[in-house]
């Protein structure tokens, strides 16, 4: 693996160029379907009865599943523009037609690393409570909420950052079973993954400056920022250094013009 975030960066420029409207467009309907989702869970299951909560929670986590699969679809839709190849929103089905137990395996894996992590926050603010507190007490109740949110979310970076490959090598390799894509991303993580927070705080001034555009930009932004992931992707797989396959049409692949701005940041 011997390019930086700034060639990935560039990668993803080039492989969007003339491609925004579908990588917009498919991000949206990925997205969407978390979103329906939970307008769905509110309107199936109202009142904050145990029963309903629990019903919605549960709706909730097999509507994450089911946009795993969508969302793992666009990570296939990506991986054939940055690679030059024929793609299109009917990518976005692509996991459903190719095994599609295979993300919901990797995905009940993250979701528990996630529910593992954040017991001690859940644990707190389930068995304690604030109210009928002095206004001390409820100051102290928040801030140990806060820092065990903080902590959950620390340790959420240290233990998933090793499986972010996860779902890229799913839509990548159609025979390749869940565990066997969290283990394989593990191996390709090795000595990349400080790269790879880099490259994905490099990205936090442009969030930050979305929020000018109340957030709209994010539209275009998020597009970017997942090309540059599958440039990663490719790169920790060594595709740019190794000679252009065969299967793929002559000068397919992206073409990086060294007269670009290769120092640009964004």
């Amino acid at each position: 693996m011997s390019k930086n975030r700034k060639y990935w960066k560039l990668h993803a420029k080039e492989s969007l160029r003339g491609n925004w409207g579908l990588a917009v467009g498919g991000l949206l309907l990925s997205s969407a379907v978390n979103l329906i989702g939970n307008y769905m869970a509110s309107g199936l299951f109202p009142g904050e009865t145990i029963p309903a909560l629990l019903m919605s929670q549960a709706f909730l986590f097999i509507v994450s599943l089911i946009g795993m699969i969508f969302s793992t679809g666009y990570s296939y839709m990506l991986l054939n523009m940055s690679r030059g190849r024929k793609f299109g929103l009917g990518d976005l089905l692509y996991l459903f037609r190719n095994q599609p137990d295979r993300v919901l395996v990797a995905g009940l894996v993250l979701s528990l690393i996630d529910t593992i992590l954040m017991l001690p926050l859940n644990y707190w603010t389930i068995m304690t409570s604030p109210e009928a507190q002095t206004l001390d007490a409820q100051v102290s109740w928040l801030q140990t909420a806060m820092a065990l949110l903080v902590l959950g979310m620390v340790l959420g970076v240290i233990f998933k950052i090793p499986l972010v490959l996860t779902f890229y090598l799913l839509a990548d390799n159609g025979e390749m079973g869940g565990l066997e894509a969290l283990k394989t991303s593990v191996r390709l993580m090795r000595g990349k993954k400080w790269k790879y927070f880099v490259l994905e705080l490099s990205f936090l001034p442009l969030i930050i400056l979305s929020a000018f555009t109340l957030y709209i930009a994010l539209l275009w932004l998020l597009p970017y920022m997942q090309a540059a992931e599958t440039a990663f992707y490719m790169d920790a797989l060594g595709e740019f250094d190794r000679p252009q396959p065969e299967e793929y049409p002559e000068n397919s692949l992206p073409e990086i013009h060294p007269e670009d701005d290769y120092n640009a940041e964004a």
